[in-house]
């Protein structure tokens, strides 16, 4: 599989109901990343994502593999709309700024997916 997902847990649901933000760039993303990767709840939820994703084959539906040899690296910002059913992939971040990056970009932004354990969620994402 082309796609390695690491794990990733935004920060505690303490810190969301506070009214934390979802980060807005890629580094900010990455950090939230760093300091939750290795949460038991982030591997469950990564390891359900990539069944999702392999199962509705997301990555390869719109092409994107073949606009350059280049790796994309993703963060996925995952967030809950007050009063929704399902969270929503709010914002995807990208490591390059190429025409590969701007395909993974639209594929991914605006699903709807299952609630992660903590929100803001940060999903990182490789795609070779």
């Amino acid at each position: 599989m082309r796609i390695f997902f690491a794990v990733a847990m935004a920060i505690t649901v303490s810190t969301a109901a506070l009214g934390a933000d979802a980060p807005r760039s890629y580094s900010d993303a990455r950090a939230l990343w760093e300091n939750t990767k290795g949460s038991s709840e982030y591997q469950t939820y990564a390891s359900e994502f990539a069944q999702y994703n392999n199962h509705f084959h997301l990555d390869s539906k719109d092409g994107c593999y073949t606009l350059g040899s280049e790796p994309v690296g993703l963060m996925l910002v995952i967030t809950r709309p007050d009063g929704a059913e399902y969270a929503l992939i709010e914002n995807v971040l990208s490591d390059l700024d190429t025409p590969k990056a701007h395909c993974f970009i639209k594929t991914y932004r605006g699903l709807r997916t299952k609630v992660p354990p903590f929100l803001p969620f940060v999903l990182q994402m490789a795609m070779g």
